[in-house]
């Protein structure tokens, strides 16, 4: 129950659902290391599940010595204080871990916590904290999520302050002296006396209070001081401040507390401690200390969170492992049937050639399968907000168009631009690209892959609609293909819908292009549709809305370059690379075109070969993102801000085995001008290059 005892034994009943434990307890300790352990409790019947949980501990060893599953949460933090717990503190923590106390007080409470020590395994003692707090509660179920965490140097800092205090208290309790010694745990202290409402400061650290250091409380300093928290709590921290009130409200106790939010956003703790009683028992002085609690406060809702990405991960796996399973096996099994095929024919020079052809090609599609699962798994369990980026339309519909043209030539497929739709009144836009591109990429793919040898695609982009500064233009894609029929197209836009399971193999598709562009469509804020008929083709059609770039972000927009042949031979490069087998792919496609290549194995490297060299020495930069002492975004950054001309205009590409949105937008706020995905296209590393190139000479 702690980092040394923990509650790991769970019997499996249908109350609280079970989970890969492995796996959440991996994806929780990554998220929560202050944490120890964490746990899903039904207070109704008493069961029990485990979210985060360490090895070798105390109650790890006592689960090894059961011989039988414990019946349920009570029973086991029975036996959990029998055997870890100082005897005369028993009775209380198995009291406050009953399901049904702590059930009760959540009931009254957002959160509760407790103190204990523990006995270690080498009869030490050391202190937890528990904190508990409601997740989930209607007629039926009551759950809640109970955390542990070592509170040893936090407690003896208390404890030893406390003690202090009721030292000084017992001994001097006006003495200013020995309290302001002591209570370093406040950042705001001042003695009042109730009979006339004078008070003297003794401690304001940081000015957390913007009061003289001395005077007399009035009501309006009150209401000042209550004015400073967030609206919904001022009206009870007024009456809380009122020290007419204040000696009755104390009658019984010592201190009183209250706790609200500013707002600036952080916590506040706002406590009175009895400073000094008359003869009849009366208060007539109190302390008055103020804390920051904004990291208790917090705890909550890392709780939460920490158990919904939990579950977002879970899901994310299963749902990835499911739909990927029968298409992973399909070319791997045909890689695997040309391996053996290969390693029975050495000699055949042409049929080896046959099969490392048919292993490429099976690579490829292995490649662009795992590529579309990922990055629609992610669209569906992210909901992260990328920003508008200027650019240049004609510049994005030309990429989409070469990659698209490449594929259809590589299958025989005429793929062709419809110029008389055309109309782009305005090119330089600002929105998203990245999702634009690979909607597009999407839909002109699919049209290539289930359209046979012989067939034709055609592509246009036309506007639709200007509203003041947003712009709707169509993307439209139109192919002759095998298509769908009627009762198919319902589910066309489905997670691996395919009308035929012939058709997985027979044109190589993943059943997730429609899909992609669906939620991407989604995500720009437009729509998306088709028509279709079986055996004539295919038409879709996206509607997406862009924002009209003007002023400034004019010069970030990039200008329409022609397309002129530029040769690499003779340039050089920063190659930078940790691991050495991607070094020496890179290092050979940029050798093999009459590049030069200086290579760095980390980020601090490259910066130091960057700021070594002279201006001009390097022609372009290729950048991985995750290396060692530093990524790849961070080099950047530095070279970037370097002081000298070549900083800002040197091209700098990342290489990254990840394509999503959020990277390809990260490099592009880190200086990069281009993000390529790993493994590199020889074609595609070409024409960047030449693209740049380009962009010096002019």
């Amino acid at each position: 129950m702690s980092d040394h005892n923990h509650v790991p034994h769970v019997k499996n009943r249908a109350g609280v659902p079970q989970r890969s434990a492995s796996a959440e307890t991996a994806v929780l300790q990554k998220l929560m290391p202050e944490y120890v352990s964490l746990y899903r409790i039904a207070a109704n019947s008493g069961e029990y599940e485990i979210l985060c949980l360490e090895g070798n501990t105390n109650a790890a060893e006592q689960v090894k010595e059961s011989w039988h599953p414990y019946e349920d949460f009570d029973e086991y933090t029975s036996q959990y204080a029998r055997r870890f717990l100082l005897p005369e503190e028993q009775k209380g923590f198995k009291d406050w871990f009953l399901c049904r106390n702590m059930k009760s007080a959540l009931l009254d409470h957002e959160s509760i916590s407790y103190h204990y020590q523990s006995i270690s395994a080498e009869r030490e003692r050391t202190f937890y904290e528990a904190y508990a707090v409601r997740e989930d509660a209607d007629e039926s179920h009551f759950t809640i999520l109970l955390g542990f965490r070592n509170i040893d140097s936090i407690l003896y800092k208390e404890k030893q302050v406390q003690e202090k205090l009721e030292k000084a208290l017992d001994d001097a309790r006006n003495s200013n002296e020995i309290i302001s010694a002591i209570a370093k745990l406040y950042q705001y202290i001042v003695r009042i006396d109730l009979r006339d409402g004078r008070y003297e400061e003794i401690r304001n650290c940081n000015g957390i209070a913007p009061f003289q250091s001395s005077g007399i409380c009035t009501p309006q300093m009150h209401i000042e001081c209550a004015q400073m928290a967030a609206e919904e709590y001022q009206e009870a921290l007024i009456s809380f401040l009122n020290l007419s009130t204040l000696a009755d409200r104390m009658a019984q106790n010592e201190t009183i507390a209250t706790e609200y939010r500013m707002k600036n956003g952080d916590w506040h703790k706002l406590r009175f401690i009895e400073n000094k009683r008359d003869a009849d028992g009366r208060m007539t002085h109190v302390l008055c200390a103020i804390r920051s609690i904004s990291d208790i406060k917090k705890r909550e809702q890392e709780l939460r969170y920490q158990v919904t990405e939990a579950k977002k991960e879970n899901a994310l796996k299963t749902r990835t492992l499911r739909n990927m399973s029968h298409d992973l096996r399909t070319p791997l099994n045909g890689i695997m049937g040309m391996i053996e095929i290969a390693n029975q024919n050495p000699d055949d020079r042409e049929l080896q050639q046959k099969c490392r052809d048919q292993m490429l090609q099976s690579s490829r599609y292995l490649l662009s399968l795992v590529d579309d699962v990922l990055a629609m798994s992610k669209l569906e369990a992210e909901e992260t907000e990328i920003p508008d980026i200027a650019f240049d339309l004609t510049e994005l519909l030309g990429s989409v168009n070469r990659e698209a043209q490449i594929k259809a030539e590589g299958k025989n497929v005429s793929y062709a631009v419809d110029w008389e739709r055309a109309d782009l009144p305005f090119i330089c836009l600002l929105g998203n690209p990245v999702y634009a591109a690979r909607l597009l990429t999407a839909i002109t793919d699919n049209a290539v892959k289930f359209t046979e040898p012989g067939g034709s695609v055609r592509v246009w982009c036309e506007k639709k609609e200007i509203k003041g500064k947003q712009i709707v233009y169509e993307f439209g894609c139109e192919d002759n293909g095998i298509g769908m029929s009627e009762e198919f197209l319902p589910h066309a836009f489905e997670m691996f819908a395919q009308e035929k399971e012939t058709s997985r193999t027979g044109y190589e598709g993943s059943g997730l292009g429609l899909t992609i562009a669906r939620e991407l469509a989604l995500r720009l804020g437009g729509n998306i549709a088709l028509t279709s008929q079986k055996g004539k083709g295919t038409t879709v059609r996206a509607e997406l809305p862009f924002r009209i770039s003007d002023r400034e972000e004019l010069a970030l927009c990039p200008e329409s370059k022609e397309r002129e042949n530029v040769s690499p031979e003779g340039r050089r490069a920063l190659l930078v690379e940790d691991n050495e087998l991607n070094m020496e792919i890179a290092q050979f496609m940029l050798e093999s075109n009459g590049i030069l290549t200086d290579e760095a194995s980390d980020g601090e490297e490259a910066v130091a070969k960057f700021a070594a060299s002279a201006p001009g020495d390097y022609d372009m930069i290729f950048m991985d993102i995750m290396m060692p002492k530093m990524n790849g975004w961070d080099a950047a950054r530095t070279i970037r801000a370097m002081q000298r001309e070549d900083a800002e205009t040197v091209p700098i590409f990342a290489m990254s085995a990840t394509c999503f949105a959020e990277d390809i937008v990260n490099s592009r706020i880190a200086g990069m001008n281009e993000h390529l995905t790993k493994p590199l296209n020889e074609k595609k590393l070409l024409e960047v290059i030449r693209k740049y190139l380009r962009n010096q000479r002019k």
